[in-house]
């Protein structure tokens, strides 16, 4: 199941929302329900999957689907939530299809799901539990108290990463200076930054559960991720090889290997190109291309600090260039000039200041 299509389910069916409203009364109720969400339900009536009931056609409320699922069977509703098809609706999906579950209900949206691929909606009426079905994919609603409580441990973890992923840029920037970087240093960073992005994808799940209760925690989380994505993009900028680069230093094939790795800090460097040289982690000293310096100083767009790269090579060549030979590079005028040279000896200061 795509990524994108879960987290929209799970939006559809968020506190707040008319769909939720309506699970809650018929829960509130002691009713269960099967809401199958399909947008032409003609198919499916034609094969038989829909034994119609009661043809309804009428617009959607959460008051309607709360009396509706008062009688039998099941209720088809459209997929956009502007439509109720059906009510008292009996399913019939293929019987062959291997379940799980054990209940009737339960076995039924299971199967139906996985024949059709829609969304199917499961309320048991004894549990209280509203479970979400389609295709293979199966969850189970969470209490809200407990979304939340997950929410805040999750916070926390991005807040560590988040902090010890700032140390380590402000490390890197220090031994850039003072050319003493090594393939370690990179890596280590890089490692923290993509944390921070894994286990916020992770919590858009829970924020997408939680609704309108969780904008506290969804303002939180964007001031956590703030720059992380463009920072780890020009890491890669400035040390992967152009093997695995590119020579138009494009970052995002790479971003997206890193995102989706399954080893250790080992697989970062075969990412970045460094295979031959993963076992020298602490030894092996790398040159930054300088991509990351010129984008922190103000005014400076990446085509022209591509410029600048293509024609002093790395942050030595740059660190070592006078005020006219950047004049020099396209692009760079005598107030650009004068940032990057200012910007250049505030990062020296740091260094010496330490």
């Amino acid at each position: 199941m795509d990524y994108e299509e879960i987290l929209k389910m799970l939006v559809l069916v968020s506190p707040g929302t008319p769909l939720r409203n309506a699970i809650d009364d018929i829960m509130r109720g002691d009713n269960g329900a099967l809401i199958f969400f399909v947008q032409d339900p003609k198919e499916y009536v034609r094969k038989g999957i829909i034994q119609i009931g009661f043809e309804l056609n009428c617009p959607f409320t959460p008051n309607k689907l709360y009396e509706l699922a008062k009688m039998d069977g099941a209720i088809v509703v459209s997929e956009d939530l502007k439509t109720i098809w059906y009510a008292n609706v009996h399913v019939v999906p293929d019987s062959t299809i291997a379940s799980t579950e054990t209940g009737v209900r339960h076995k039924t949206a299971e199967r139906l799901a996985i024949q059709t691929g829609k969304l199917v909606v499961c309320i048991s009426q004894r549990r209280k539990v509203v479970t979400l079905y389609r295709g293979n994919w199966k969850h189970m609603l969470s209490d809200v108290s407990f979304i939340v409580m997950q929410m805040n441990q999750g916070l926390r973890a991005v807040e560590r990463y988040r902090s010890n992923f700032d140390k380590g840029i402000s490390s890197i920037d220090i031994m850039e200076i003072e050319n003493r970087v090594t393939l370690f240093d990179v890596v280590e960073v890089l490692d923290r930054g993509i944390t921070v992005l894994q286990i916020s994808k992770e919590l858009n799940f829970y924020l997408a559960e939680l609704g309108n209760a969780g904008t506290l925690a969804k303002v939180h989380l964007e001031e956590l991720l703030y720059e992380v994505r463009e920072i780890l993009n020009l890491l890669i900028m400035d040390y992967a090889t152009e093997e695995s680069i590119g020579e138009d230093h494009e970052p995002e094939e790479v971003f997206e290997l890193l995102m989706n790795r399954k080893g250790g800090i080992d697989s970062i460097a075969n990412i970045l190109g460094y295979e031959e040289q993963k076992a020298q982690l602490f030894e092996f000293m790398v040159q930054p291309r300088g991509y990351r310096l010129l984008r922190n100083i103000p005014r400076i767009p990446m085509s022209v600090a591509k410029n600048m790269i293509k024609r002093f090579k790395n942050l030595s060549g740059l660190l070592n260039a006078s005020f006219e030979e950047l004049t020099m590079v396209e692009g760079i005028a005598e107030k650009r000039a004068k940032a990057i040279i200012n910007g250049i000896t505030s990062l020296r200061n740091r260094a010496n200041l330490r």
